[in-house]
């Protein structure tokens, strides 16, 4: 037939309605086949002649197999066994044990409860520092973590309680490393870098005396693994259960990345208001990289601060 018939016609039909889409699909368009032009004998070659079958010879009926017992969905074969012949049962070759032609034994299916997977049951052990009701029992149970094992001190918060802003920093700088135990901030707003910013938020109507400082690892900075930044959330998760800052700023592109994670742009959120663990938080650029860059310093003032909403500039 497919020799037979032309279907350029229906091809071409059920490529407009392809064309259409289901919302103009029209069913009452007219299409027939057409016969395809006759080939002319001339050309056509002539078939080879027919060959004649060899001939089988006949099985003998005392050699063929007699059928065994068949199901009632054959009622009509003429190979019926006789009524008195014994019916051997059809072997099982499947493994689940059915009739032939009928449903799947429902025992041969069911699985013993010695052979059920047991549940695996997960115990997650909670850290020290999560059952601590005080700052400074905090800074002693994550004195015990392992990434913190070997530190012979740690950076801890230094500022008023329940501070207006608390600047978060990466870590301590080598060349702060020497008062990483102090318990005053001056030591930080000694520093270019805390004088500049001590300048810039006192432009905002916040004082010094109302800036508190803690550090994301609280120890001198080093490359951290993404396992380590997942511990560390949750340490400044519990760290500002503490602290009640109003508002949290951090500093710096890869601080930025290790506390609000991989899913936000730097460059899109800086200046943004965001929110951490319910603590009203801004990301702004390094700092340390800010002193001597006029550019960044025009980026934050002209750009972050504003964006971000947090702020009124203080009558001068």
């Amino acid at each position: 037939m497919a020799d037979e018939f032309d279907f350029s016609e229906l091809r071409n039909y059920l490529s407009g309605q392809i064309d259409l889409g289901e919302a103009e699909l029209l069913l009452d368009e007219p299409w027939t086949l057409t016969r395809k032009p006759a080939i002319s004998t001339a050309t056509t070659a002539r078939p080879a002649a027919p060959v004649a079958p060899h001939p089988v010879p006949p099985t003998p009926t005392a050699a063929r197999p007699v059928p065994r017992n068949l199901p009632p969905q054959f009622p009509n074969s003429s190979a019926a066994a006789p009524a008195d012949a014994p019916q051997a049962p059809i072997p099982d070759t499947t493994g689940f044990a059915p009739s032939l032609f009928g449903a799947v034994d429902a025992k041969a299916t069911t699985i013993s409860a010695a052979n059920m997977p047991t549940e695996r049951i997960v115990k997650r052990t909670a850290s020290a520092f999560e059952s601590v009701d005080s700052l400074d029992a905090f800074y002693d149970a994550i004195k015990g973590e392992a990434m913190y094992a070997r530190e012979a001190a740690l950076a801890r918060y230094t500022g008023p309680a329940k501070p207006k802003l608390l600047f978060l920093l990466p870590a301590i700088k080598m060349a702060e490393a020497a008062n990483i135990s102090t318990t005053s901030t001056d030591v930080f707003f000694g520093t270019a870098v805390g004088q500049m910013l001590s300048r810039l938020f006192a432009s905002l109507n916040i004082d010094q005396k109302d800036i508190g400082i803690t550090y994301f690892f609280k120890s001198t900075e080093r490359p951290l693994a993404p396992l380590l930044e997942a511990a560390l959330r949750k340490m400044l998760t519990k760290e500002l259960s503490f602290i009640q800052p109003e508002i949290m700023v951090t500093f710096g592109q890869p601080l930025f990345y290790q506390v609000f994670g991989k899913g936000k742009n730097f460059d899109d959120n800086a200046g943004t208001a965001m929110d951490f663990a319910g603590t009203k938080s801004v990301a702004l650029v390094d700092p340390y990289l800010m002193v001597n860059d006029k550019q960044m310093k025009w980026l934050t003032w002209k750009v972050h601060i504003p964006r971000s909403g947090m702020f009124t500039i203080a009558a001068k």
